[in-house]
């Protein structure tokens, strides 16, 4: 009995709790609803149809994570449908994570292949024309589905891209990308892993990376004269704020036929960079450095040298050089890394 008494007790505060929310401001409510979790809104949105209302609104969904995998894969109108919906119209972050492998079981004749691909394309044709995408994420998706015309247009608001290294772009991709990149103002931050830069034009590509803030290009093919560009241009003119590149496949790039002094100026207008598997000489070593304790906006730098070079270049550079620019920076680091060549 005093059990039922209690379980009533609840079920009429519980009651006049729901009428007294019930009554709130719609503003008031959609307040709360802006510090709940995204499966708590969710949860929120099926109480009734004024909350759902609330929870509806474009401008509550626009930092939601909208994912694209193999379990959307089927009917591209349904990804198309909800990217349009009131909810989801307003979505800025996307990301693609199709994971091809687990669709092969899925793939019994020429005709599934076909249809395979045709569908790629138009998720990627869907996903990459929405208008209000700031950042992509593209994580795993068959570069063989990608129209190098089509990455050519770079969606209008897209601040941040990344592209991962499960992604190998062909250069064709990589250089319809850059060119299109080179006319889009909004982009600031670009992570392009384990990619082919070889076509790519050393000036745009040089253009699109100083007209960034952030850029990680690891474990790429770059040229002399790409690389070479992307540092003058730096000297000149720049945005650019944090850069990393390094080569790809543990081999070497060259940059011992820069000017050391240019080269000083350029890396010390950056605030963070890393170079890894660079050979240089003695003196451009030596001469960054030393711009480091002149005039610098490094705030951390850290240089990776081949190990077979490693000695000759770092043995004759001051010891007190090097601590002062340990003792004024926040990370410095110099450092070797193996190179493997093929014979």
């Amino acid at each position: 009995q005093a059990y039922n008494c209690l379980i009533h007790f609840y079920k009429r505060t519980l009651t006049s709790i729901m009428t007294d929310i019930s009554m709130l401001p719609q503003e008031m409510i959609g307040k709360v609803f802006d510090h709940l979790s995204w499966p708590d809104l969710g949860r929120a949105m099926l109480v009734c149809q004024s909350w759902r209302e609330i929870g509806e609104q474009p401008a509550r969904w626009r930092e939601f994570e909208f994912v694209v995998t193999e379990k959307n894969f089927g009917d591209t109108a349904v990804i198309e449908k909800t990217l349009k919906s009131e909810r989801f119209s307003q979505v800025r972050h996307l990301i693609l994570q199709v994971r091809l492998w687990r669709l092969e079981e899925r793939i019994k004749s020429e005709a599934d292949a076909l249809r395979r691909v045709k569908i790629m394309q138009e998720i990627f044709r869907i996903v990459w024309q929405h208008p209000h995408t700031e950042s992509m994420n593209i994580l795993e998706f068959g570069d063989w589905y990608i129209d190098p015309e089509e990455m050519s247009v770079i969606p209008p608001k897209l601040k941040s891209l990344k592209v991962s290294i499960y992604n190998n772009l062909s250069a064709e991709q990589v250089q319809a990308l850059f060119s299109g990149m080179k006319k889009q103002d909004a982009l600031t931050d670009l992570e392009m892993i384990d990619q082919d830069f070889s076509e790519v034009d050393p000036d745009t590509l040089a253009i699109v990376v100083n007209n960034l803030k952030c850029v990680n290009i690891g474990d790429s093919y770059l040229n002399f004269d790409q690389i070479q560009a992307i540092f003058s241009l730096l000297a000149q003119k720049s945005k650019l704020k944090e850069l990393t590149i390094s080569a790809r496949e543990f081999r070497h790039l060259d940059i011992t036929g820069m000017n050391a002094v240019n080269l000083a100026v350029s890396v010390n207008k950056l605030q963070n960079l890393r170079l890894n598997c660079f050979t240089m000489t003695r003196d451009q070593l030596e001469t960054v450095l030393r711009q480091v304790l002149l005039k610098s906006s490094l705030k951390k730098l850290v240089i990776g040298i081949p190990s077979d070079q490693y000695e000759e270049i770092t043995e004759e550079v001051p010891e007190e050089l090097m601590c002062e620019v340990w003792e004024k920076l926040d990370v410095f680091e110099l450092d070797f890394d193996t190179v493997y060549i093929d014979y």
